[in-house]
């Protein structure tokens, strides 16, 4: 009888346990496709969104007749979840139609981590633009390159000089002219590469990769000739120092044939050498924080969970600092001596990095806790301030709160007045400009039985496999001693 209690405990045990497991559903990747009815002059977008990942993955994105591929962006999104760091990220492809029309996107499929992920396709509607006749051909982008023969290699950076601290994008890329009477091959490019982009990676350099998933020549026009590209590799470099960027030559060898004339027994081995690189580097201006300041363009996006609340509450005030430049490293705003009025608490950080052709774009949100200690009107300006370096304007600027708070009052006036100043609210923790306000999961908190604990199923699922695993501990004592 013992045994037969003994074995349902055991299986009930393992049923919890994967049905514990069963839940965790919430990991799996989704592809979702942009917009199908749209102009020929915007771009039709498949994204990748994989959560829950730190690693880049690379994604083999399907052809689209009569589509163009051009380039992919990625954004990464650090979250803080139950005291762990997870890092979740959106791939995005981009393709540019050829004409006006409608055209199949077949259904098809992409392997993530291991896992297929499938897609049911659609039908795109492209729309010519108002008032203009549609191209015959795709205009083909022009580089401003001087080419040295008929095919090239080629390594170029977006800017010829750049401030210390501000990107540069270095491009590797192997040029052949439409009319090259050769047909070339890549030989072993991996392992080339390796060895390339060690010699062409600026020394002391923060680096964000843009992964190429694919390579597929881009159509181009250089000097009037037509020449197809091949991206091997590109990067944004954000220099730490004022030492000038030099990066040598490089080489590349491919084999070839002939086009015209009788076949070649043998592929002929040939290397290409591209010229080497220089990217002047200026030191910033004078300026008491010139080794601490960011580099960029950046812009000021602020919040407040509520504009009044009583004296010896907290608030959250969101500091978000959005734009170009090196997101991921960008300091926390100075804590100015404001006076007594208020206590301000560490931040919670978290950033999102956005992949934009040859710039790093992108958001870092800094999310305080603030307690007043006295009744009037808290201006925030006087307590944050972000000093950074303007590239484009070649000075020095600095990001101010406009958001003021309003401390004191009785208990109803603050519970009325739960109304952010510009519609602000909080979604997932973060203040987001323009969200409604009336549903904010936290408006009203501090007016909440704190008694009232909602039941958390990890931790009713993690209480009872502990009585389980306890009951056949003691179970199993039973049946030793008995025996």
């Amino acid at each position: 009888m013992f045994f037969v209690i003994f074995r349902n405990f055991l299986v009930l045990f393992y049923c919890v346990v994967f049905s514990g497991f069963a839940q965790s559903t919430d990991n799996v990747a989704s592809i979702e496709l942009g917009e199908t009815n749209f102009p020929i002059e915007r771009t039709f977008t498949i994204s990748l969104i994989i959560p829950n990942s730190e690693t880049r993955a690379t994604i083999a994105f399907p052809d689209i007749p009569g589509f163009i591929k051009r380039g992919t962006s990625t954004s990464v999104t650090p979250l803080e979840i139950n005291g762990k760091s997870v890092t979740s990220q959106v791939i995005t492809q981009n393709y540019k139609a050829r004409a006006p029309g409608r055209f199949r996107l077949m259904p098809f499929s992409v392997v993530v981590n291991g896992e297929t992920i499938h897609s049911e396709g659609a039908v795109l509607t492209v729309l010519p633009t108002a008032g203009l006749a549609a191209p015959a051909n795709t205009t083909v982008t022009t580089v401003d390159i001087a080419p040295a023969g008929a095919a090239f290699l080629s390594v170029r950076a977006s800017k010829p000089s750049i401030y210390a601290g501000d990107g540069v994008a270095l491009t590797l890329s192997f040029f052949v002219a439409d009319n090259y009477p050769y047909e070339l091959s890549f030989q072993a490019l991996d392992k080339q590469l390796q060895g390339i982009t060690r010699k062409i990676r600026p020394a002391n350099s923060w680096e964000e990769n843009l992964p190429i998933n694919d390579l597929k020549p881009i159509a181009v026009v250089i000097n009037k000739k037509k020449f197809r590209e091949y991206r091997l590799f590109q990067s944004v470099f954000f220099p730490l120092s004022s030492q000038t960027m030099r990066l040598p030559a490089v080489s590349l060898q491919l084999s070839r044939r002939p086009v015209v004339g009788p076949p070649a027994s043998q592929p002929e081995l040939t290397v290409f050498t591209s010229q080497p690189l220089v990217v002047a580097v200026r030191p910033l201006p004078v300026h008491p924080l010139r080794s601490r300041v960011a580099v960029g363009t950046f812009q000021l996006e602020e919040g407040l969970e509520k504009k009044r609340l009583l004296v010896g509450k907290s608030v959250r005030y969101t500091f978000s600092i959005t734009g170009r430049g090196n997101i991921a490293t960008l300091p926390g705003p100075s804590l100015l001596d404001g006076g007594r009025e208020i206590d301000v608490f560490p931040p919670e950080e978290r950033h999102i990095i956005n992949h934009a052709g040859d710039e790093i774009k992108g958001r870092k949100t800094f999310t305080y806790f603030i307690v007043p200690h006295q009744n009037g009107t808290v201006s925030l300006a006087n307590h944050f301030q972000w000093i950074y370096f303007d590239p484009q304007r070649a000075r020095y600027d600095t990001l101010r709160p406009q958001l003021t708070l309003e401390a004191g009052g009785t208990e109803e006036a603050v519970t009325s007045a739960i109304s952010m100043p510009n519609g602000e609210a909080l979604a997932n923790g973060e203040v987001i400009p323009g969200a409604p306000v009336g549903k904010s999961l936290y408006t009203g908190i501090e007016l909440m039985d704190s008694t009232q604990q909602p039941v958390s199923v990890s931790v009713l699922i993690r209480s009872v496999a502990n009585v389980l695993i306890i009951l056949m501990l003691v179970g199993m004592v039973f049946v030793l001693i008995k025996r």
